[in-house]
């Protein structure tokens, strides 16, 4: 009994001195009920942003270590209508980009998780979601790749898909010009041997795959 006291004033203690640090957000549907922390995404609590209540009735992540998620990009776009060549998208953006950067936001900062010990990101590139890996003025979303590189994330593009981009002209082949692929793309990215393969092995490995 006395050692079931002391937790319990440690755990009072530790809620009076930290709680103020954090809104909370309960979950009443699942089996662990307790309580979560949640950052401010966007300057304003999810009452405030979302009316009374929200908050209450939010789920949250369960915060643990050693999470691995693995995106499949296999268009440029959303929307596969304009998914055929480099450039910009329609208002439905670049694929997986923002749903990458909200899962980002999710762990750092609603969760307070950190990258390389809560979580692992990688992206798994293949077909036409290559395009988005360019490094020049074709892909306007270069300075958006680099920035989730920055985060942590790691990109691996299908030696498949270069080959193809090679035999289309959409990269020059390193045989006759003498120029690298990587120096055609964005720094820092990573090659698997083939996109479907990559993505199959990764699953067998404990990675959670999404294909937005």
């Amino acid at each position: 009994m006395k050692i079931y006291k002391v937790v319990s004033i440690v755990l009072g203690l530790t809620a009076l001195m930290f709680g103020s640090f954090h809104a909370y957000a309960s979950d009443d549907h699942e089996e662990n009920n307790k309580l979560c922390p949640v950052g401010l995404v966007n300057g304003l609590t999810l009452d405030a942003e979302f009316g009374s209540g929200v908050a209450d009735l939010t789920r949250c992540l369960t915060v643990r270590h050693g999470l691995k998620v693995a995106v499949e990009i296999n268009r440029r776009c959303r929307s596969w209508a304009d998914s055929s060549s480099a450039g910009a998208c329609s208002a439905g953006g670049p694929d997986a980009l923002g749903n990458m950067t909200n899962v980002l936001n999710d762990y750092d900062i609603t969760n307070g998780m950190t990258p390389g010990r809560d979580y692992q990101m990688i992206a798994i590139v293949h077909g036409g979601g290559g395009n988005l890996l360019l490094n020049d003025a074709r892909n306007p979303y270069v300075n958006a790749i680099k920035d989730m590189m920055a985060r942590g994330v790691t990109f691996y593009f299908c030696q498949n898909t270069v080959r193809g981009f090679i035999r289309g002209g959409v990269l020059q082949n390193p045989q006759t010009t003498g120029i690298s692929v990587k120096d055609q793309l964005i720094p820092g990215v990573k090659y698997v041997t083939a996109g479907f393969s990559a993505v199959a092995d990764v699953q067998q490995l404990g990675w959670s795959v999404i294909t937005p």
